[in-house]
């Protein structure tokens, strides 16, 4: 192959990743949107009483979802693409009947479960009402099997590849949830707050199988313990992802809890409305990972050169797409948290603005973090999450204890920068990964910049300096991400012109 050729090959391949990472950060940012208008609206029409039993129903259906479903959404994509690969109908076909029988078993087990605990549940929660509430609740129970059968299709979609509708799935659920919850909660009020989230849960099921069975019947078996027993990787998988999940749950719990003991009652609501600044930005730009990245990293999985390649150009990407923006986001905090919540959350910007460097090493951890999953090593998996919270819990509450808020953003950037390093040291020498030197290039150029915005948005008063610098700062990162774009991918000429003229002019 010549020169020519595999620079062509090579953009190509930067192309293919920036396009479906705008496509599902679009669709993601998008979704949150219209979550977010559905949660004013909704709380307009229902009142605080009526968000809090919208809040409790959806946690009870989650909470049964998540402890029975084994995270198929995810867990089965390494399975399904490694199958895709190979281009074999017949294996492909008897590996989705298996991922859909076990959702459906999954789903059954979960419904059923959530039957037998409702009273149980119900008199812990609601405790007088309880004999109002509990049929409503036991409503609900079917609510967990659509889930799981939802969560089979998303990964027959992640994993055969066809991720334009998980894209499109991504935007319409949100869409769905607020064209069916404003009109039912406007008539009925908070009677309607149960079939909302039934009716919500069996229209998203019937969107994904609108997607999924034009092209594959739909065949299961659950009770076949052959069929099943070759899910053996997926359940083992999904209960890993159990465990991480319970892991990442009580740490933040008990992180609130300790929080509310060393402080006031306000520590914790701060602490997590700044919390949910620090990962709306990445959460938007990670969401294409889950989508597009790791079925792919899947289908190479056995290949060390391969892996290596396709994880360092994926942290390549994110490390020239994401800085610019969190830059941009970090300056602009003042501004957001109060126009997204009150100026009584003000305390919470200097820790989320200080806990935007941990985002900044989050960039090439989150990529690497999936090599453990696309091996299906569980127990590496979830030890490192274990650590992570462990960490989590003791650098946040640490971080507050010595120096308040501003030591819980300090105690999250120390976080990931400590997680950074783990995740590098497992990955080199338990797959054999290694970094590409263009990643260090990228980081060294965006990492001076990043410090300057911590440094000026942490010690300059708002105002015309503080802006200034702030600006400048995002600007040079805007410049030097066109300008390694122009030599990674074909851009628009205008664009690139203007990067280079503005290059220049700064290096005079």
């Amino acid at each position: 192959m010549s020169r020519k050729e595999q620079d062509s090959g090579g953009k190509s391949v930067y192309r293919h990743t920036i396009k479906y990472l705008g496509l599902f950060g679009g669709a993601h940012g998008l979704s949150i949107l219209l979550n977010m208008l559905r949660t004013k609206i909704s709380s307009k029409l229902l009142g605080v009483a009526g968000m809090s039993i919208i809040a409790l129903f959806n946690r009870t259906v989650q909470m049964f979802s998540d402890g029975t479903g084994l995270s198929i959404a995810f867990s089965a994509v390494r399975k399904i693409s490694e199958t895709y690969e190979n281009h074999d109908d017949a294996a492909l076909s008897r590996c989705l009947k298996v991922v859909r029988s076990i959702a459906v078993l999954t789903g059954a087990i979960g419904m059923l479960l959530m039957l037998v605990a409702t009273p149980a549940v119900c008199d812990w929660v609601f405790e007088d009402s309880s004999p109002y509430y509990m049929p409503k609740v036991m409503m609900l129970s079917p609510a967990v099997f659509f889930m799981a059968i939802s969560n089979g299709e998303i990964a027959i979609l992640r994993g055969t590849r066809r991720l334009n509708k998980v894209a499109l799935y991504t935007f319409a659920t949100s869409l769905i949830s607020l064209v069916v919850a404003v009109p039912l909660y406007y008539f009925i009020g908070i009677g309607a707050i149960f079939v909302v989230i039934l009716f919500t849960a069996f229209l998203q099921m019937c969107l994904l199988l609108s997607f999924t069975l034009p092209r594959y019947k739909y065949i299961v078996s659950p009770f076949s313990f052959s069929l099943l027993r070759e899910g053996l990787d997926m359940v083992k998988l999904g209960a890993g992802f159990i465990f991480a999940s319970m892991f990442n749950a009580f740490s933040m719990w008990l992180v609130c809890a300790l929080l509310s003991d060393v402080g006031d009652g306000r520590t914790a609501g701060l602490f997590s409305a700044g919390f949910v600044m620090i990962t709306l930005l990445p959460g938007m730009l990670f969401a294409a990972l889950d989508s597009e990245y790791y079925p792919r990293l899947s289908g190479v999985a056995s290949d060390v050169k391969a892996c290596n390649s396709l994880v360092n150009e994926q942290i390549e990407i994110q490390l020239l797409v994401q800085p610019p923006m969190l830059m941009a986001f970090t300056v602009a905090m003042p501004v957001l948290v109060p126009l997204l919540y009150q100026g009584d959350f003000i305390p919470a910007v200097s820790m989320a603005q200080l806990a935007m460097f941990g985002m900044f090493m989050r960039t090439m951890t989150f990529p690497l973090s999936f090599l453990s999953l696309s091996k299906n090593d569980t127990i590496a998996y979830v030890l490192m999450e274990g650590v992570y919270s462990v960490l989590f819990v003791l650098l946040i509450v640490g971080g507050y204890m010595l120096w308040g808020f501003v030591g819980i953003g300090a105690g999250i950037a120390l976080l990931h920068i400590l997680d950074f390093v783990m995740v590098v040291l497992v990955t080199r020498f338990r797959y054999g990964m290694r970094l590409a030197g263009n990643v260090a290039l990228y980081f060294m150029q965006q990492l001076p910049l990043f410090i300057a915005v911590i440094v000026a948005t942490m010690l300059l008063p708002m105002g015309w300096s503080y802006w200034i610098v702030g600006g400048v700062c995002t600007l040079l990162s805007v410049t030097v991400t066109l300008y390694m774009f122009s030599r990674l991918v074909v851009i628009p000429a205008s664009v690139s012109r203007f990067a280079d003229k503005l290059l220049k002019r700064f290096r005079r």
